[in-house]
């Protein structure tokens, strides 16, 4: 695809939310954050890694998947909208599983490729729905996830020998990853990680696929294209964000210190009047010269998703391990390492798509798609 057919809105917003995807992930590729949030064990952290973990749970957290879901909804219309048939696309959805479930088992726990692609192919059943009905489907599947989250977080906490168990189970979990060979730590992590995420499918693609169908709206509404009338539509649902958000992220703060019970129930759905204030922002401010200045480079990493996604994990996971570095990081100090490798895959896209039409990963995902390659390099098209 020619950079001038590039909707560059939505290459910066997607970069956007990789940014902030980076940020959510960072603490799971250096510390036994999977085994934590199983046992429920609350982080100790105390000085400037309490004001991080604070922002982290505050602005961070939950906010930008569902932006990364969306998006996901809305490259659905998209690319149908071009003529592509179901039977191609239902194609590029059990590749993109494949690549996913190579992710899960190999690389990390945390891949949400696979829940995508299968969750992709119900956006099937929605394509010829109306775009009211696929507005109101969106909002009950969040409400019926949030009563879900209301049930659970009424469940009694661990017992003291849970606890117990849980310090076994973080001294294995610890020794694989910081002494086990790559072979080991695979076979271990099958059975402690990647078939207990493959478990929770029928729990996640609830709200993964509720904004799939919100992003699905944006598309059919033609909202992605920043026209008067979309412009005075995406205000109205900004202004609403203004008063939502705060007061729920007021709630979440108070949850946070006196009733953790709650905490993350208030802070995922304080996540949906974020992610609409972020997303709204950006749209709406998006040709003043602020924004034009430090958001628009995000375009780079955002037409190169798949390979940036991807390449986060393989990466840092691999230089934390052979480093010895796993759970010896802080959170102060994740926190720089996030803000300095995504400059770095900023600059590297950057450079990347002066020479090449897409990311690596796309590339394949595309000529395996269509089974025919596709040009890569800039300078062999005619």
């Amino acid at each position: 695809m020619k950079t001038k057919d590039r909707i560059v809105l939505i290459d910066v917003i997607r970069g956007f939310a990789l940014l902030g995807i980076l940020f959510i992930n960072m603490k799971s590729y250096y510390s036994p954050e999977f085994i934590q949030s199983i046992y429920r064990i609350n982080p100790n952290v105390k000085g400037f890694d309490k004001i991080i973990h604070i922002f982290y749970q505050t602005f961070i957290q939950m906010k930008f998947y569902p932006i990364f879901s969306l998006l996901f909804g809305l490259s659905f219309y998209l690319f149908l909208r071009k003529g592509f048939h179901v039977i191609l696309y239902t194609r590029r959805m059990m590749i993109l599983f494949l690549i996913g479930l190579i992710h899960l088992i190999f690389v990390w726990y945390g891949d949400i490729l696979h829940v995508y692609a299968l969750t992709s192919i119900l956006l099937l059943l929605f394509y010829q729905v109306s775009s009211k009905s696929i507005l109101y489907w969106g909002f009950a599947l969040l409400a019926v996830y949030h009563v879900f989250i209301s049930w659970n977080s009424l469940l009694s906490p661990f017992t003291f020998i849970e606890k117990n168990e849980y310090s076994n189970m973080l001294s294995t979990y610890l020794s694989f990853y910081k002494q086990g060979s790559y072979f080991e730590w695979v076979l271990y992590r099958i059975n402690i990680e990647v078939i207990p995420v493959l478990l929770q499918f029928p729990f996640i693609f609830v709200p993964v696929l509720a904004w799939f169908l919100l992003g699905l709206y944006i598309g059919k509404e033609g909202i992605y294209e920043r026209t008067p009338s979309n412009l005075i539509r995406v205000k109205l649902w900004w202004k609403i964000s203004l008063i939502v958000a705060p007061a729920f992220l007021s709630l979440s703060l108070l949850a946070h210190i006196f009733l953790h019970d709650t905490f993350y129930l208030l802070s995922s759905l304080s996540g949906i009047g974020l992610t609409i204030l972020y997303l709204t922002s950006i749209y709406i401010f998006f040709d003043h010269r602020f924004v034009k200045k430090f958001l628009y480079p995000l375009r780079y990493v955002g037409r190169m998703s798949l390979s940036n996604y991807l390449f986060q994990s393989i990466f840092l996971i691999s230089f934390f391990r052979i480093f010895d570095l796993y759970n010896n990081i802080s959170l102060s100090e994740g926190f720089i390492i996030t803000i300095l490798f995504f400059l770095f895959q900023l600059i590297v896209s950057k450079y990347w798509l002066s020479y090449f039409h897409q990311g690596p990963i796309e590339w394949i995902w595309r000529s395996f798609t269509v089974k025919k390659f596709s040009p890569f390099l800039k300078n062999t098209e005619m």
